[in-house]
């Protein structure tokens, strides 16, 4: 349950830092930067108090992981500090997931928690970032 308010609180975080529209003549990276924040705005919508919420929110980082790879080609060279920042909190959310869904006590699910939100705060300074050049 814990986790739920943390997913809703980021997901709100993170809507509120919507991109600018990117036209066609923009940089590659103003459409993958959409697309993470368009699975990531997913997020929001898995309840974790359900019997597959834990596996659900496993399926969605599955895709946002996709998501950070095209954003990693397309920003790599121009945000690579930002691009590594959130890689690394990634990873680490990943890792925190599949640990709370060995074992789901109220101890990985905090950790989940401060993944998700260190996840959230990477995720939103590369979209600012990003946003500048859209």
């Amino acid at each position: 349950m814990r986790l739920r308010l943390a997913l809703t609180a980021a997901s709100l975080v993170m809507s509120s830092a919507a991109l600018v529209a990117c036209g066609d003549d923009e940089p590659a990276v103003c459409g993958s930067a959409e697309q993470l924040q368009s699975s990531f705005d997913e997020l929001k919508d898995i309840d974790l108090t359900e019997t597959n919420g834990l596996d659900e929110l496993k399926s969605e980082l599955e895709t946002i992981d996709g998501d950070l790879d095209q954003l990693t080609n397309d920003a790599k060279s121009e945000f690579s500090s930002q691009v590594d920042a959130v890689t690394s909190s990634f990873e680490a959310l990943g890792a925190s997931v599949q640990a709370a869904t060995a074992d789901p006590t109220a101890d990985t699910l905090a950790v989940a928690k401060t993944a998700l939100s260190e996840f959230s705060t990477a995720v939103e300074a590369l979209i600012s970032d990003v946003e500048s050049t859209c």
